[in-house]
């Protein structure tokens, strides 16, 4: 009876650190994709500007993008705050960034 109560345990103890374990793996995962999600959205109003030749320059804020309508306040999943207005897009070798702050 004594061996089978500590395997049980055992066996408990194993399985529910491994559903910690992987839980915990997929909400940081999920919370990655949101905010890659999120800052992607950004970066393609950023970019319809450009193409629209409505903004100029290597770098145009948040604010800019939203005032002439290519975007919206949007929060940040990590912090479950808005972007502050002056967070920017930067256009440097070719590839567009978000820098969020």
């Amino acid at each position: 009876m004594k061996n089978k109560t500590i395997i049980l345990i055992t066996i408990l103890t194993v399985v529910i650190s491994i559903c910690i374990a992987t839980s915990w793996k997929v909400n940081k995962r999920h919370l990655q994709r949101e905010v890659e999600v999120v800052e992607k959205r950004i970066i393609e109003g950023a970019i319809d500007c450009y193409n629209k030749n409505d903004c100029t320059g290597n770098k145009i804020t948040l604010k800019n993008l939203i005032n002439k309508g290519y975007a919206k306040k949007e929060i940040n999943p990590k912090t479950k705050t808005y972007y502050d207005l002056n967070s920017y897009v930067i256009y440097e070798n070719n590839k567009y960034d978000f820098v969020g702050k």
